[in-house]
C-alpha cells in the first residue's frame, strides 16, 4: 500500500476481484463510481469532497489495476457487483453515491432494484438512456486521444492538461487501451444504453440530483432531461461551459453544487 498525506491507494482482494482502491478523507462514506474512461489518480475533485467525507473511489473490473472476472459481462452485472462491494468491504448503508457516465448509468440500475442501499445519489452526465435529440458519441469510432478531447470543452483546465493534453506515456497508453477494452464489453450492445431502463426509473426512490455540462459532447443534455422525467423528483444542475467531465473541468463549481445537495 503506498500513503500520501492526501489518500492511500491499496489492492484488495475483495467482491470476487483483485481491486484497486483509492480512499481519502473521513465521516460518512461517499463512493464514487467512474466513468468509461476510467479515473487516472486522486483527482481535485475528491479532494475537495474528501474534506466533508469518507471518499471510496474503486477502479471498477476490467479499469484501473483491477482485475477482470469473466463473468461480469453488463452494466447490469456491474451494479451487482457494487452492491458485493459495499457489504464485502463493510460500508455502511445507506451511503451516498456519485456516479458519472458509465457509474451513473450503474448507480441508476442499482437504485432501482435497491432502495435502501443509497441515501443520495448524483448521477454526472449518466449513461444508460438514449437521448430524445442528438446521439451518444462513439468512443470505439475514434482514438482515444479524441475520445478525451471529446469528452473536454475547454481543453486549457489543468486536469486536462495534467492527464490527456500531453504525450502518453508507454504505460499510461496501455492502461488507457486496457479501460478501453473492458469499456467495450460493458457498452458495445445496445452502445451507452439500456432499453429497459427507462422504464424501470420510476421505481428509483433515492433522493437524486442530476448534474450535466451544457456542452456535454458525450452524453446529450436531453439525456438528462429524460432521466429528470423519469426519477420521480430527481433535480437537475447544469453547468454553463462545461463538457462531459465537469469534475475534471469545473471541480470547484462541480463539487460545491454536489455539496450543497448532500449536505455536507
Amino acid at each position: 500500500m503506498t500513503t500520501t498525506p492526501a489518500f492511500t491507494e491499496e489492492t484488495l482482494d475483495i467482491a470476487g476481484t483483485s481491486l484497486q482502491l483509492r480512499r481519502g478523507g473521513s465521516g460518512e462514506p461517499l463512493l464514487i463510481l467512474h466513468g468509461e474512461l476510467g479515473v487516472p489518480d486522486w483527482l481535485q475533485a475528491h479532494e475537495l469532497l474528501a474534506k466533508h467525507y469518507s471518499v471510496y473511489v474503486p477502479s471498477l473490473p476490467g479499469f484501473g489495476t483491477s482485475s477482470f472476472p469473466d463473468w461480469l459481462m453488463s452494466v447490469r452485472d456491474l451494479s451487482t457487483w457494487v452492491s458485493w462491494f459495499v457489504r464485502a468491504h463493510g460500508l455502511s448503508t445507506p451511503l451516498n453515491v456519485i456516479g458519472f457516465s458509465l457509474g451513473g448509468w450503474i448507480a441508476a440500475e442499482l437504485a432501482t432494484a435497491n432502495s435502501h442501499i443509497f441515501s443520495k445519489m448524483v448521477l454526472v452526465g449518466a449513461g444508460g438512456i438514449k437521448p430524445r435529440e442528438g446521439e451518444i458519441w462513439d468512443y470505439f469510432l475514434h482514438s482515444a486521444k479524441e475520445a478525451f478531447q471529446q469528452s473536454f470543452h475547454d481543453h486549457e483546465s489543468a486536469e486536462y492538461l495534467k492527464y490527456y493534453g500531453k504525450d502518453w506515456t508507454p504505460d499510461e497508453a496501455d492502461q488507457v487501451e486496457t479501460n478501453r477494452e473492458a469499456a467495450i464489453r460493458y457498452l458495445w450492445r445496445p452502445y451507452m444504453h439500456s432499453i429497459t431502463l427507462p422504464d424501470l426509473l420510476p421505481a428509483i426512490a433515492t433522493p437524486t440530483l442530476l448534474v450535466w455540462g451544457r456542452q456535454d459532447g458525450i452524453v446529450p443534455i436531453s439525456s438528462c432531461e429524460l432521466y429528470k422525467e423519469g426519477i420521480p423528483g430527481a433535480r437537475a444542475a447544469v453547468l454553463e461551459e462545461c463538457g462531459h467531465m465537469p469534475e475534471m473541468e469545473k471541480p470547484e463549481e462541480f463539487t460545491k453544487t454536489v455539496l450543497e445537495f448532500l449536505g455536507g
